[in-house]
């Protein structure tokens, strides 16, 4: 079980891996279901 110091630093590196998804297409508008799907692709792929 991570602690919370290693749980946040996860936080964070989902944060930044994120916005450098985004910043490949800075004028793109992404809709709920999108942002969705990216979340869902991203935990997915972390837990293979």
């Amino acid at each position: 079980m991570p602690t919370e110091n290693e749980r946040k630093d996860i936080q964070k590196a989902m944060a930044y891996d994120l916005l450098r998804v985004f910043k490949q297409e800075p004028d793109k508008t992404f809709s709920y279901e999108e942002l969705e799907k990216l979340i869902d692709a991203y935990i997915s792929g972390l837990k293979q």
